[in-house]
């Protein structure tokens, strides 16, 4: 399931790690193509990724990965799955932060779409964080056209609305209880007190919020990384090394 930005190009790197007998399939989020709606609220976003779910794979066992927001989704579709008489066989979070209860705060949103963005393009966050959206963009534009940015100044403004959405309904995201283990992995770099933390992905101690809402095992690995470093291909291989040991035994 995609992180905040809505885009899932970054799974690709648990390829080699996983078997060429398991494919991954990427979640997008609505409305990234900029043509279709972002979901309008937290339920209609997980019902809306069953349905593209069930088209590849109509019943379980479902095996369910989401890093960042797309940790407490996956979470939040691993339940509803359960209350359909579905078995997920795995759910495994990615430095998964927990929103619920937090307060939707359109400043620090905005702090966050920038510094995302600048992070996606590849441009440099400076001490002080971030210049605003708009001047992100613009630079994105600029790297784009010299060639040292993957995404143009359209592709930039259309992940700043998704993520926008994303960031105004993930105090939506109710945790349920998962019935069954789960795997986390936990970035151990950047953290800051859970208290302090304006973006909830930087907050310490994100494992321990979550064992509530897991009732079987659950196995917290920690990874040397930040938090937005987890895809990247060190961290990567060594999340990719545990999960496919979590799969073989599921897999016969």
């Amino acid at each position: 399931m995609h992180p905040g930005a809505g885009v899932s190009w970054r799974y690709s790197g648990l390829l080699p790690h996983l078997g060429a007998d398991q494919p991954v399939f990427g979640l997008q989020a609505a409305g990234l193509d900029g043509a279709g709606q972002p979901a309008r609220d937290a339920r209609e976003m997980v019902e809306g990724y069953l349905d593209l779910v069930r088209t590849v794979q109509p019943s379980g066992p479902y095996r369910l990965l989401g890093w960042s927001y797309g940790g407490f989704v996956a979470h939040a579709m691993a339940c509803a799955l359960q209350e359909r008489g579905e078995e997920v066989e795995l759910l495994a979070l990615l430095d998964a932060p927990l929103p619920h209860g937090s307060a939707h705060d359109p400043g620090t949103a905005e702090r966050q779409v920038a510094g995302l963005l600048s992070r996606v393009a590849g441009l440099p966050v400076g001490a002080d964080g971030p210049p605003g959206v708009e001047d992100v963009l613009d630079r994105v534009g600029e790297a784009h056209t010299a060639g040292s940015s993957p995404v143009s100044r359209d592709e930039a403004a259309s992940i700043a609305a998704v993520m926008r959405n994303n960031l105004r309904i993930a105090p939506e995201f109710t945790p349920g209880v998962f019935r069954g283990d789960a795997l986390f992995f936990s970035a151990t770099r950047d953290l800051v007190p859970a208290a302090d933390a304006g973006d909830l992905s930087l907050a310490a101690g994100k494992a321990d919020a979550w064992r509530p809402y897991v009732r079987g095992a659950f196995e917290d690995h920690t990874v040397p990384c930040g938090h937005y470093d987890m895809t990247e291909p060190d961290p990567i291989a060594r999340i990719g090394e545990v999960v496919a040991k979590a799969l073989r035994p599921a897999s016969g």
